[in-house]
C-alpha cells in the first residue's frame, strides 16, 4: 500500500472514531452513561454496528481507549519528585508529564467534563484515581512508606483532591493554563506531604 493510500485510510479511521466518540459524548450528556447503548451510538453517528466493533469492543472499551493517553502520561518517567520536608515547598517545578496530562484533559475537555460529571461513569474517575496513586507511590519518602496506613491515606487523599481540581478546572472553563494547574497540584501535594512527614517524625520520637 502506498503512503497516500495509507494516509487516506488512516484519515478515514480517525474520522470514524471521532464520529463514534462525539456520538458517545452527546448521548452521555443527554441520557447518562449507564443508559447509553452501542445501538444508540451507531444510530446517532449513522454508522453500522459492524463498523463500531471494528474499533471498539463496547462502550467501556471506547472510554478506556479514549482515556488511554492520560494513563501513558501518568506512567511516563518523572523529571521531578515530590520535595521532602527539608526542601522549600513551592520551589519545585511541575513535571513535564503532569503538564501534558492537563494539556490532554484540556484538549478533550468535553469528554472529561462529561465523564467526570454527574452523568458520567464513576468507574472512570476511579481508574484515573488509581493511576494517580500508583504514580505517586513511586516517589514517597521511605519514612512514609514504612507507615503503610498513613501512606495509603495520603495517596487516597491526594488522588481524590487531584480529581477534584480537574473537575473544578473543567467546570470553570479552564481559567488557568495546564502549566499553572500542574504547579498548583505539585505545590499542594508537596505541602501536604511535608506536614504528614512532620507527624511521622513526631510519632517516632514519642514512640
Amino acid at each position: 500500500m502506498t503512503h497516500s493510500k495509507q494516509d487516506s485510510q488512516d484519515r478515514r479511521v480517525q474520522r470514524t472514531r471521532k464520529l463514534l466518540q462525539e456520538a458517545f459524548i452527546e448521548l452521555t450528556i443527554r441520557k447518562g452513561f449507564a443508559a447509553v447503548t452501542v445501538s444508540d451510538i451507531t444510530e446517532y453517528a449513522e454508522v453500522n454496528r459492524a463498523t463500531f466493533y471494528r474499533h471498539y469492543q463496547d462502550k467501556f472499551d471506547l472510554v478506556d481507549q479514549y482515556a488511554h493517553e492520560i494513563y501513558q502520561l501518568l506512567d511516563a518517567p518523572a523529571e521531578t519528585e515530590l520535595p521532602t520536608r527539608n526542601e522549600t515547598v513551592g520551589s519545585e517545578q511541575p513535571t513535564a508529564g503532569l503538564v501534558k496530562m492537563f494539556e490532554h484533559v484540556r484538549a478533550h475537555a468535553r469528554f472529561y467534563r462529561v465523564m467526570l460529571g454527574k452523568n458520567g461513569d464513576p468507574a472512570f474517575a476511579s481508574k484515573i484515581q488509581h493511576y494517580i496513586e500508583k504514580r505517586l507511590r513511586q516517589f514517597l519518602p521511605d519514612a512514609l512508606l514504612c507507615e503503610q496506613a498513613l501512606a495509603t491515606l495520603y495517596l487516597s487523599y491526594v488522588s481524590s483532591a487531584s480529581i477534584g481540581l480537574v473537575r473544578w478546572w473543567l467546570e470553570h472553563e479552564e481559567p488557568f493554563s495546564p502549566a499553572e494547574m500542574a504547579a498548583v497540584c505539585l505545590r499542594l501535594s508537596a505541602a501536604d506531604l511535608g506536614a504528614l512527614l512532620g507527624e511521622v517524625d513526631l510519632s517516632q520520637k514519642e514512640g
